[in-house]
């Protein structure tokens, strides 16, 4: 895992890092998703946030598959500039100013990362109107 300024985050300390850091920069949702369909590692990750979003389904998920695809391509190569990563690899999620890259880090850290943002910074206030009707209904 990593920062938005290039910076290893060691998945043991996440929400130590979190929880220090008060400068978040950007909204956390809709997660953003880089993979390839033809990677083979990238299989489990496609299958874990297909189930993400269907236990999460007011969490919006962006999927951005690289294979043969110039406009996903050309999202991902600005991520590395924002991310401040030159050695940035498939599969990966951008989750506010928090990168997690390869399937394992995915599926182990997707969700704490982001019940953390949902508790701890505003995102959109819709968000929470749509909480509210829910629980009503």
């Amino acid at each position: 895992m990593f920062y938005n300024n290039g910076t290893d985050i060691p998945g043991a300390h996440l929400v130590e890092f979190l929880n220090n850091d008060t400068n978040f920069s950007s909204s956390p949702f809709p997660i953003q998703f880089f993979y390839n369909t033809h990677c083979g590692s990238c299989v489990s990750s496609v299958k874990f946030i297909d189930n993400f979003t269907i236990k999460h389904p007011d969490i919006g998920v962006e999927y951005h598959d690289l294979y043969n695809n110039t406009e996903s391509f050309a999202l991902y190569e600005e991520a590395k500039k924002q991310y401040n990563r030159s050695d940035l690899y498939y599969p990966v999620i951008f989750i506010g100013d928090i990168g997690i890259m390869g399937s394992p880090d995915i599926v182990t850290y997707t969700d704490l990362l982001t019940l953390w943002y949902q508790n701890h910074v505003k995102t959109d206030p819709l968000t929470e109107v749509r909480s509210w009707v829910r629980s009503v209904i």
